[in-house]
């Protein structure tokens, strides 16, 4: 339906071309049919690359047991605490009799063993057990959902296996994974020369947008310090390289046509530089949206740029929509169309005369420019906002160019073996200093403003009024005023939608893993009972719960809730000797009971069992419940027990 769709659109696109180019005073039917067929090609593109329209990938075919897939590891992920982990595209599925082609990128983890260590690499292609599995959902409200950002990576299903069930069976030589493999190999050199281990980990970030070696704790002092999009190679680093190569090259612009190669060895470089990240799909991304930019700027009209900019955001989603779900690319094209529309009105408020001040303020404009364009996004994701950012961005951003021209260099130097200890020492330093400055800023914790919550339709809101004060700021008349106070009713109904929409009682049987914890929200209240006084506290639920006060407890055995009487069996004690009927009968603890006369005894109507409890007594107890037509909730893999 959406190709027919899209063909009638483009033959009605057709024809309104051959109609408008006939018309002395063009009209809007030109536009409106242009829009459209955009529109059309989009939404075909994105019906083209769900999983359920591939007749080649894997979740369309059936598991069996005994299947074992073909699949090239493609990606190398920061390991945890207990597995290594990687992106694998499938390649085909081996059954007994046949092999079939497939497709689709599966998260593989396997799990970490001293004694029989499993180290891959990208190119490698493995033989393993295909035993997909869904990514769990998050367990307590309002977490960061794993299974969504995995599905805006088009991953739907992984892989936990031990080293001994993976197989290298070959490595495949293609460009990607010549490039990730030369990533790797760059990486290797460096870490034979004397660098400092957090320097080391900043550097591998910095120059290679390798992320795995960084602490914790270094990562969140950036994060604080508002300095994060530094650790990852984005439009950032690469608008810096573009803005370097044009001066380095800018003898070549006095010959004629050296602009036209000026702006080719500029682009060249770019994509050589992503060669040496390894490809990875966040710097091709920028390379692609500055090399359209490039040639933009480069025919120096006014709206080049901009479209520049639109023509790069279309042909990228047109070659895969999900990019619009990643975070990296909706931040990444925010901040540069903020960054061409804002900066110069902000730039022209302020009018400096000494060239070194005046160099600082165009450094700040640019990072209040990109701050407003990306702020309430980032707040929406990550909900907090580091309020000394101009600080930071003023002591790293007149150095950030002149680190990633060394950085490369000392890379390469480090690659054919020939680099000295002097240079070693001073970007070590470089390095160094940069991190002390970071951690500084960070530990200035009055201005890093966290746990801020911002719902998706206030946010939508906070960018319709930013569009109408920059309407406003262009021209100001009535019709713009009318604008701007529309989005400001919009905004506050937002807020007053988001109000109603926090109900003003519920209580949650959260999921702790070998704990148990109720909450009891009242208004703006909430009391937490819990097994252990140690118990962290549920951040995500109080944050947009919008809770103020807060008060701990021990859970108790018995509670009056929304679905009736809620009783707590933790113990052997039989409910009968108590003579108690609850409606909702919670397990915790693993409790020594015979769980067949306890149901006679209880005739609970609801059955839950929390994370404190093993396994084993879970899978027991959801069976016997089954037969007994009793709903049964495993926190452990439904979520929460929500009531209100």
């Amino acid at each position: 339906m959406s190709l027919v769709i899209t063909i009638s659109c483009l033959l009605f696109f057709l024809i309104a071309y051959y109609r408008s180019s006939r018309l002395i005073f063009p009209d809007s039917i030109f536009g409106i049919v242009t829009f459209l067929l955009v529109a059309s090609v989009g939404f075909t593109a994105v019906q083209l690359r769900q999983p359920e329209n591939i007749n080649s990938h894997y979740t369309n075919f059936d598991n069996e047991a005994g299947q074992i897939l073909k699949a090239e590891v493609s990606e190398e992920l920061k390991p945890n605490q207990y597995n290594s982990r990687y992106i694998i595209e499938a390649r085909s599925l081996q059954n007994k009799d046949e092999s079939q082609q497939i497709s689709g990128k599966i998260l593989l983890s396997i799990k970490k063993n001293l004694d029989e260590p499993k180290s891959l690499k990208p190119g490698d292609i493995l033989l393993l057990p295909f035993t997909p599995e869904l990514v769990k959902a998050p367990a307590n409200p309002f977490m960061f959902s794993y299974r969504n950002y995995l599905e805006g990576l088009k991953i739907h299903r992984q892989l936990q296996l031990t080293p001994s069930e993976v197989e290298v069976l070959s490595f495949n030589k293609g460009l990607h994974s010549y490039s990730r493999s030369l990533r790797t190999k760059l990486i290797d050199s460096a870490r034979e020369y004397d660098f400092s281990r957090n320097e080391l980990a900043v550097f591998q970030a910095l120059i290679l947008g390798q992320r795995s070696d960084l602490n914790d704790k270094l990562y969140k002092d950036y994060a604080a310090a508002g300095a994060v999009h530094i650790l990852a190679i984005s439009g950032l680093h690469i608008g810096i390289l573009l803005i370097m190569l044009n001066w380095l090259l800018k003898p070549l612009k006095r010959f004629k046509a050296g602009k036209w190669l000026s702006l080719l060895l500029c682009i060249v470089l770019l994509w050589s530089f992503a060669m040496l990240t390894g490809l990875q799909p966040s710097v091709v991304r920028a390379v692609t949206m500055f090399s359209y930019l490039a040639i933009g700027l480069n025919l120096k009209r006014k709206t080049g740029a901009f479209n520049s900019l639109a023509l790069s955001f279309f042909f990228l989603l047109l070659i895969d929509p999900y990019y619009v779900l990643q975070v990296g690319f909706q931040l990444s094209y925010l901040a540069v169309f903020s960054i061409l529309l804002i900066q110069p009105k902000l730039y022209g408020l302020i009018s400096i005369d000494h060239k070194f001040l005046d160099y600082f303020w165009k450094l700040s404009s640019v990072s209040i420019a990109a701050q407003i364009g990306v702020l309430p996004l980032s707040i929406y994701y990550f909900h907090q906002f580091p309020g000394l950012f101009l600080l930071t961005n003023l002591f790293i951003l007149p150095f950030l160019g002149v680190l990633l021209f060394s950085g490369i260099l000392v890379l390469i130097l480090a690659y054919v073996g020939c680099l000295p200890d002097l240079l070693v020492w001073l970007f070590n330093k470089l390095l160094s200093i940069m991190n002390w400055v970071v951690t500084e800023i960070a530990s200035i914790k009055p201005f890093v403003f966290t746990n801020i919550d911002l719902s998706i339709f206030q946010t939508i809101a906070f960018y319709l009024l930013l569009a109408v004060i920059m309407m406003l700021w262009q021209k100001l008349n009535y019709r713009n005023l009318i604008a701007f106070a529309i989005g400001l009713i919009i905004l506050q109904l937002s807020f007053i939608a988001n109000k109603f929409s926090n109900p003003s009682a519920e209580i949650v049987v959260m999921h702790r893993y070998k704990e148990s914890m109720i909450t009891f929200k009242e208004n703006k209240n909430l009391i937490v009972a819990t097994s252990t006084s140690e118990a962290a506290e549920p951040i995500d639920y109080i944050r947009e719960r919008k809770i103020e006060e807060l008060e701990k407890t021990s859970l108790e055995d018995f509670y009056m809730t929304p679905e009736g009487l809620l009783y707590i069996q933790s113990d052997s004690i039989n409910l009968p000797e108590l003579e108690i009927h609850p409606d909702i009968l919670l397990l915790r603890n693993s409790p020594k009971v015979n769980f067949d006369r306890l149901l006679i005894n209880a005739q609970p109507k609801q059955i839950i069992a929390d994370g404190s409890n093993y396994p084993y007594l879970i899978k027991k107890w959801k069976a016997t419940a089954s037969n007994k037509k009793i709903p049964f909730h495993a926190t452990a893999e439904k979520g929460a027990y929500m009531m209100r």
